[in-house]
């Protein structure tokens, strides 16, 4: 079993090349944190990929993951995201978003370097990913026997790369990459670090 867990609005369509054998969630437009453990709580499997708000509910849970999975990589992750984004960005977001909901998606897609495709969606939990993301931080940093990789686009908008450079410090035993891309990259060019061989960043 393989599974990839999203970014704020990172819908399927709206990601483009993520493999029909992969098993896709949403947060908080399929499950809010809580709901996402219980849900995995009796699954395990090969590899589990986070980007953005998914990867940093991994890395927040991260010793439940690598009970579960042998394989964790995590994309554009931080411990705490208004640490690189002032929370007044978020609550103007929020703000926006409860008046023109598919404007802010689609502005935020395109910034994400993403495809700004979704399908109909409730903006009210889309609201409650950003409230989430306000106040959610990592604040264990567990030793794992799983595998963690950490990547961050060199490019990205949404995440500064210093949030890669805190979560090297924070998990010395993970491997780090600096890919070219922007806050998304490529599903094809992310499993490639998965390759032996592949260079790793200078974190």
């Amino acid at each position: 079993m393989n599974i990839f867990i999203s970014g704020w609005a990172g819908f399927r369509e709206a990601l483009g090349d993520i493999p029909d054998g992969w098993d896709f969630i949403c947060p908080f437009i399929d499950f809010n944190e809580d709901e996402l453990l219980e849900f995995l709580r009796e699954k395990s499997g090969q590899t589990v990929v986070g980007w953005s708000t998914g990867g940093h509910i991994i890395l927040k849970n991260l010793n439940f993951f690598a009970d579960r999975f042998e394989e964790i990589i995590v994309v554009a992750g931080f411990i705490k995201f208004t640490k690189y984004v002032n929370s007044r960005v978020l609550r103007r977001m929020i703000e926006r978003m409860a008046k023109m909901p598919e404007e802010v998606v689609k502005e935020f897609l395109i910034r994400a370097g993403c495809i700004s495709s979704f399908p109909k969606f409730e903006k009210a939990k889309l609201i409650e990913g950003l409230n989430f993301l306000t106040s959610s931080e990592v604040v264990d940093f567990p030793q794992i026997n799983s595998t963690l990789l950490l990547v961050h686009g060199s490019q990205d908008k949404i995440v500064p790369v210093n949030a890669l450079k805190d979560l090297v410090y924070a998990f010395p035993f993970a491997k780090s990459f600096m890919l070219a891309g922007a806050h998304w990259i490529d599903f094809k060019k992310i499993l490639k670090v998965r390759t032996p061989g592949c260079t790793r960043g200078s974190y």
